[in-house]
């Protein structure tokens, strides 16, 4: 029930448009009782020859008809609103979960790009689906309820007839149902294969292109579509097999009631009207089991979508995609100031002293760090270093607390009160931490170091990256746009250039996975040298005898322990 309990919170997220949206398409749907009432009297003012009553129900029909069309334009307009709404609080509990550091909204990181983008496009779209399910079905119910009570006040026996093939459909649809949602999560991940795959054959274009190796990715990116064509049939089969029992039973329906009235007619049971009124009738029933179909196959794909939507999120628990959010959206009206739509209260700088890591053990399937201690004083320089696989990155990543908290053990504190969540509190202004391998964007240059920061930062932080004179020599300076992944800068640009855009927000402590492996020895001890006066403390992983030589403390891992501490 759990999807049925997410979709409708996703739904009501904004109530407004839900239930006008709900509202206008009931009243276009159940319109037509007044439709088939006045062909009624149309058909019995004809049998009796009474021309000028034809006339006034004609004009009254065409009336009936404008209030459905109006009916239909606000339905459609309140329903875009709706389905904007839903999809927007699902992708922005998602993107949330995805930057948070640390803290119960933190998400489990994600495996792909391409995977992601997958879940932000297409489960947002089927959990929307079904929540729009949800008012077609409404407005059915409620045509459904009152044709059939005027129906079976004419004729109960030709009522019977006309919803019988109706209840078997909501029968046969549950019986697809989990064959269904089978197939439909097998397709999903076959989408994902494939979505996950280009970004990365994106990613690694000229990897690829100078290893010869196009041609094995591209079989092995036909391969992938291949099996999506292969899912992507079987799940759509069952589904329009679900779709197109409403429409079928509707028909052998309004078969059999065609058979009876010609024999009631016949002998005078029934009219020309009464009979008109039952053919009208018959193809609108057969609304209310056409959505009955589409909404069992609609819950199944939204129960895969919430389920790969909590991949994402925290505790990896779909609920957390469906909690309210105070979302607003930009007007057209210039007095109305823009929205950062994840605005947070600036975080209160707490200036570090002292550093300590206590017992830090972090397991991992393979790999991992064991009870290492270490203290770090403000303004210090500790290198990390040892062979490869030792866990010097694993160790980096476990005191900054980017991994899961169950499996992490050990105490950090910060001037001697213990971080709770290291994770939530290691973030700028605290610490800054820059990967081994940089993420830049194609965007300007001062964009990529700023992200936001005061823009009276970014000399400071180019001079102490040293990479303001290389700067100095671009055509247009910081506003250089450097390109996909930065594919305009060398390797050394774009390590100082991520190293500048960690210190743009001016961290308490700075920590760096083997940045200076693409510097040369010159701009290295540049680098150091301008971080000492400083004063900024740094935690880094390096294997230059330069950076060691400087260090006030170095760390020696082995096989995820902790060898000697030199210092």
């Amino acid at each position: 029930m759990s999807v049925w309990r997410d979709t409708w919170r996703v739904a009501q997220h904004h109530p407004v448009a839900f239930w006008l949206a709900l509202v206008f398409f009931t009243a276009f749907a159940t319109l037509p009782i007044a439709v088939g009432l006045i062909l009624a009297e149309v058909f019995g003012a004809l049998d009796e020859g009474r021309t000028s009553r034809v006339v006034v129900l004609a004009l009254l029909l065409g009336l009936v008809e404008t209030c459905r069309i109006v009916a239909l334009r606000n339905a459609v307009m309140w329903f875009v609103r709706f389905w904007e709404y839903a999809r927007a609080l699902l992708r922005y509990n998602m993107l949330d979960a995805q930057l948070a550091s640390g803290g119960p909204r933190a998400g489990t990181p994600v495996a792909s790009p391409g995977e992601a983008i997958a879940r932000f496009r297409d489960e947002t779209e089927d959990v929307a689906l079904f929540g729009d399910t949800w008012i077609d079905l409404g407005a059915g119910l409620v045509f459904t309820v009152l044709g059939l009570g005027i129906l079976a006040s004419v004729d109960a026996t030709a009522t019977v007839l006309l919803t019988l093939p109706m209840v078997g459909v909501g029968l046969v649809a549950g019986l697809l149902g989990r064959r269904l949602r089978h197939a439909h999560r097998r397709d999903r991940a076959a989408t994902a294969a494939v979505t996950g795959f280009l970004g990365d054959l994106m990613a690694a274009a000229v990897t690829v292109k100078v290893n010869g190796a196009a041609t094995p990715a591209l079989f092995q990116l036909r391969r992938l579509v291949d099996r999506r064509r292969e899912t992507a049939v079987r799940a759509r089969l069952y589904v329009y097999a679900i779709r197109s029992l409403g429409p079928s039973m509707a028909e052998v329906a309004l078969g059999l009631v065609i058979l009876f009235g010609a024999a009631s007619l016949a002998d005078g049971r029934l009219g020309a009207g009464e009979l008109a009124l039952f053919l009208a009738y018959g193809g609108w029933l057969s609304f209310l089991p056409r959505m009955t179909g589409l909404l069992v196959a609609r819950a199944n794909q939204a129960t895969v979508a919430f389920a790969n939507i909590g991949t994402l999120m925290a505790d990896e628990d779909p609920s957390n995609a469906a909690v309210p959010r105070p979302i607003t959206y930009p007007t057209d009206d210039p007095a109305e100031p823009a929205l950062d739509l994840f605005e947070r209260p600036m975080r209160r700088r707490v200036p570090l002293r002292r550093l300590e890591v206590e017992g830090l053990t972090l397991r991992l399937g393979s790999g991992g760090v064991e009870d290492i201690s270490f203290t770090l004083d403000r303004g210090s320089f500790t290198v990390v270093t040892g062979p490869v696989g030792a866990g010097k990155s694993t160790l980096l990543r476990a005191v900054l607390g980017l991994v899961g908290r169950d499996r992490l053990d050990g105490v950090i504190r910060w001037n001697g009160e213990v971080l709770e969540d290291p994770g939530a509190f290691l973030v700028p202004p605290h610490a800054a931490y820059l990967p081994q391998v940089p993420q830049l964007i194609s965007d300007s240059l001062a964009d990529n170091v700023l992200l936001g920061s005061p823009i009276d930062d970014l000399d400071r932080a180019l001079q102490l990256a040293a990479v303001a004179a290389d700067v100095a020599r671009m055509p247009e300076g910081a506003s250089t746009t450097i390109g996909p992944r930065g594919v305009r800068l060398s390797g050394g640009q774009r390590q100082r250039v991520a190293t500048a855009r960690a210190l743009a927000a001016r961290p308490e402590l700075l920590v760096l996975d083997d940045v200076s492996s693409a510097l040369d020895v010159e701009t290295e001890l540049e680098l150091w040298r301008n971080l000492a006066e400083a004063g900024v403390t740094v935690l880094a992983v390096s294997h230059r005898r330069v950076a060691k030589a400087r260090a006030d403390q170095v760390l020696t891992l082995s096989e995820g322990r902790l060898v000697t501490a030199e210092g």
